[in-house]
């Protein structure tokens, strides 16, 4: 199997639903929240032009088999799925009335979210590194990371800050052996996640 990275800014429009499906297959709390949510998410993630970050497509048949997103400040990412206030308010009545705990979850983070890049002018925060289940256990991942540290870097960043949940072994080995460093550990809610950095 070969696959190559490329710029986030090479995805298309048309590719946004193979995309939002992908990151269905993330265990977080977005993915929860349901695919209108993630479909919305990721056309706010591809107009934003702070966002930094690298897709993976198979050689062979051009599927996206893998993405690694970050960005400076991601609580305006999150806020913007407000702005169309009717589309908001039904989806949003669906996710409680079908995933309560999502719902909460969601209140919760929205302030942690705020406070988490406080300060840290010269720091982009890795926001989701997602790879399809068939291509897992062959280093997309760590290929896709390494190819957003090249990114973080050529927009003038010095560090990547992220937040990993404590029970993924496999992304938290992965991470290390990219040089991240764990700076402390924190509970969100329902999530117990470590903060992690790595010096670019």
């Amino acid at each position: 199997m070969s696959y190559t990275i490329y710029p986030l800014k090479e995805l298309k429009t048309d590719q946004l639903p193979e995309i939002a499906t992908l990151h269905l297959g993330d265990h977080g709390l977005l993915t929860q929240l349901g695919y209108p949510f993630v479909l919305r998410y990721f056309e706010i993630v591809l107009k934003d032009n702070r966002v930094v970050g690298v897709i993976a497509k198979d050689d062979q048949n051009g599927k996206l088999i893998g993405y690694n997103i970050a960005s400076p400040e991601p609580s305006s990412l999150t806020s913007q799925l407000t702005d169309d206030k009717v589309w908001f308010i039904k989806e949003i009545i669906k996710v409680i009335f079908t995933h309560p705990s999502a719902f909460i979850q969601l209140v919760v983070s929205s302030f942690t979210i705020k406070s988490q890049m406080e300060d840290e002018a010269d720091a982009i925060e890795s926001l989701y590194l997602t790879i399809d289940e068939n291509y897992r256990g062959q280093k997309v991942g760590r290929t896709l990371q390494q190819g957003l540290f090249e990114e973080a870097r050529k927009a003038g960043y010095k560090r990547i800050v992220g937040s990993i949940e404590t029970w993924n072994e496999a992304s938290i080995k992965m991470c290390q052996s990219n040089g991240f460093v764990i700076k402390t550990t924190f509970r969100e809610g329902k999530f117990i996640r470590h903060r992690i950095e790595k010096i670019l």
